[in-house]
């Protein structure tokens, strides 16, 4: 193969596979991904059992986003001001005792609020963990276009995560109860602070270095300037705000999937199935788009979305669960743009700005998350599972659709032609 050819050749999975340090950090990914499922459904599946409320058993999950909201937003600064393996290793030590605390309390007598508190607690620091390890990506794989392949096998993970953790919550729920799940969860972080200390290369905080009268700078200070990165910037705005709607249709099937078994006669395995046909979709269509050249990655990102939205539209007809798996797993397949979606932000991005921008990323999305989580419960119990996510699919095309007019597609073209083309 010629030099050319070679340069211009789609980097593979085995390739990016190679670099030790990308290794650790898909290791640490898939590890502690897979116990924060198990332990999320676990606690959810607990609240259901002991309240009967689809309301009260979604705040197991909105809680795991509600630091993100505001965490994200200041605390994502940290991965710039901080040395990143520093940040990702103290974040992992402390997710490991405060879930383990909550294994330890985790009994009949202790109130639903205080478990709800502690979790809290747990995930505030699981915001500037994402941020560093979104952040330090491209500093691991520092050719774009390997960024971008080794950015969708971590996306694939991360579905493939939901769907294991997913159903291996059911499994642990049925055979050994809900605080076997909260374990897991402890041992999970455990093995991802391993992995992270043994693979990830020291390197200094990438924050410049400040200018005259700038010595005193707040987190709020660094939040402004991410806030003005993103905003002030045509593509990244774009991308940013699309990805902020997508959590609407992402997540609200998610939200009452246990309770729309539960309303089929089915029991928590159903809802389990259920949860997992999105996220294991979503890995299939991650694979698929990665396959793809770049450039035209980049240009099914909103064809895409508007597909994930359509067979959701079919639950309003509020179909067996049987018929509903195969419905909410195509939904799952067109959310491969997800991937050079979160790719091209994190490269547009400056990287001494990257931790407050997937930062502020993931404030935005995590509020929409947190309330579509909500609305979706409450709507749940009002009306219907299905009605909720009929609703969601309805406002989700909307809010595709005002993106869609608003898309800066020459500038898109123009920023992934300078990231992704061959050398």
């Amino acid at each position: 193969m010629t030099p050319s050819a070679a340069g211009s050749a789609r980097p593979s999975y085995r390739q990016v596979l190679r670099n030790r340090e990308f290794r650790g950090l898909v290791i640490a990914q898939v590890t502690s991904e897979l116990g924060d499922h198990i332990a999320r459904v676990a606690l959810a599946s607990l609240i259901l059992k002991r309240t009967d409320s689809a309301f009260l058993a979604v705040l197991a999950f909105v809680v795991s986003f509600v630091p993100a909201v505001f965490g994200s937003a200041l605390l994502g600064a940290l991965a710039d001001r901080l040395p990143r393996k520093v940040l990702l290793l103290a974040c992992d030590l402390a997710r490991a005792v405060v879930v383990g605390v909550i294994a330890l309390v985790a009994v009949d007598s202790t109130p639903i609020w205080v478990l709800l508190l502690l979790l809290l607690v747990a995930e505030t620091f699981t915001a500037p963990f994402v941020a560093a390890s979104r952040a330090v990506l491209p500093d691991v794989l520092p050719d774009a276009r390997e960024c971008l392949v080794g950015s969708g096998l971590m996306r694939v993970m991360f579905q493939v995560d939901q769907v294991l953790g997913i159903l291996a919550a059911g499994i642990v729920i049925v055979l050994v109860g809900e605080r076997a799940g909260l374990l897991l969860d402890v041992a999970s972080f455990l093995v991802s602070f391993l992995v992270l200390a043994v693979t990830l290369r020291w390197r200094r905080a990438s924050r410049r270095a400040p200018v005259e009268g700038d010595g005193r700078r707040s987190l709020l200070d660094d939040f402004r300037e991410g806030w003005h990165s993103v905003f002030d910037n045509p593509a990244l705005r774009a991308l940013v705000l699309l990805g902020w709607g997508a959590a609407v249709f992402l997540v609200a099937p998610e939200a009452v999937a246990l309770a729309y078994a539960r309303e089929d006669g089915a029991g928590p395995a159903v809802g389990a199935a259920l949860m997992a046909s999105l996220p294991a979709g979503a890995a299939l269509g991650a694979l698929l788009v990665a396959r793809l050249d770049p450039m035209r990655q980049v240009g099914l990102i909103v064809p895409l979305a508007v597909m994930a939205c359509a067979p959701l539209l079919l639950t309003s007809l509020a179909p067996p669960w049987e018929a509903t798996l195969p419905l909410w797993f195509v939904a799952g397949l067109s959310q491969g743009f997800m991937v050079p979606l979160l790719t091209t932000v994190n490269l547009v991005s400056p990287a001494e700005l990257r931790g407050r921008v997937n930062g502020l990323a993931g404030a935005g999305f995590s509020t929409i998350t947190a309330v579509t989580f909500l609305l979706a419960g409450a709507m749940a119990d009002l009306a219907s599972p299905a009605v909720a996510v009929t609703v969601a699919a309805v406002v989700g095309l909307a809010l595709v659709g005002v993106a869609h007019r608003a898309w800066p597609t020459g500038e898109l073209r123009r920023v992934a032609g300078r990231l992704y083309s061959a050398e």
